[in-house]
């Protein structure tokens, strides 16, 4: 974890338990956690992605923070051989903030206590240009692109806004596209000098990405900055 995060760009998850698509987690496990790269806030609430995994939270329990204000563990009740699938700050709530009030990034993990294959996961982003968290990003770049795990299925694309994290980087009505191998989808954008963006694809609301099998791709979101 970075000591000094940087101040122009949203908080961020930067650690997990359990692990992203890490399987066989033993069904006892009671707590699971999410580690932010800052100070937050004392609000925070984890949301199930019910399309893409099995809630492991009981109803009605809440979480806590760690002494630094940075680690949110929440209980949970898990049985064996079943996936389950969590998020911090979707479109049906977007709680996690810092504490001067910037709202942190979307991140969605899956994990397994059974064993699964890479493909019995849903699909996912694996990589995106500009990267995650990038500062000196060129204002005359024209598009920005993210790479999946396994080839999408044409048709609706999702790309959507990170409130309260940063500006959305394309003009009302940017073009999307999807690569001929289908494994990179690309956005039309236009941005300016020394600003902070933030955008998502698919969110628990938006789901249009999803593969040949028409399973959603699970929700990403990214932040970058251009150079002054």
């Amino acid at each position: 974890m970075s000591a000094q995060p940087n101040p122009d760009l949203p908080p961020s998850v930067v650690d997990c338990t359990p692990k992203p698509f890490e399987t066989n987690v033993d069904p006892g496990l009671t707590e699971l956690s999410v580690t932010f790269d800052r100070p937050m806030s004392a609000e925070g609430a984890l949301t199930n992605i019910r399309f893409l995994g099995v809630n492991p939270i009981p109803q009605g329990t809440e979480g806590r923070w760690d002494g630094t204000g940075t680690v949110f563990t929440v209980a949970v009740e898990l049985q064996p051989d079943v996936m389950y699938c969590v998020a911090t700050n979707t479109a049906k709530g977007r709680v996690f903030k810092d504490t001067t009030g910037k709202m942190a990034t979307n991140f969605t993990w899956c994990f397994a206590t059974g064993e699964r294959a890479p493909e019995d996961f849903p699909p996912h982003v694996v990589s995106c240009t500009p990267a995650f968290g990038a500062t000196d990003v060129d204002f005359r770049l024209r598009e920005v692109t993210f790479t999946f795990d396994r080839p999408i299925a044409p048709g609706d694309f999702s790309c959507v806004l990170q409130p309260g994290s940063g500006e959305y980087p394309a003009p009302r009505g940017g073009s999307l596209t999807l690569s001929d191998d289908r494994l990179t989808g690309t956005l039309e954008v236009r941005l300016s000098p020394g600003t902070t963006y933030a955008l998502g694809v698919n969110d628990y609301a938006y789901c249009g990405y999803k593969d040949t099998n028409g399973r959603p791709v699970l929700p990403f979101g990214w932040c970058f900055r251009t150079a002054e």
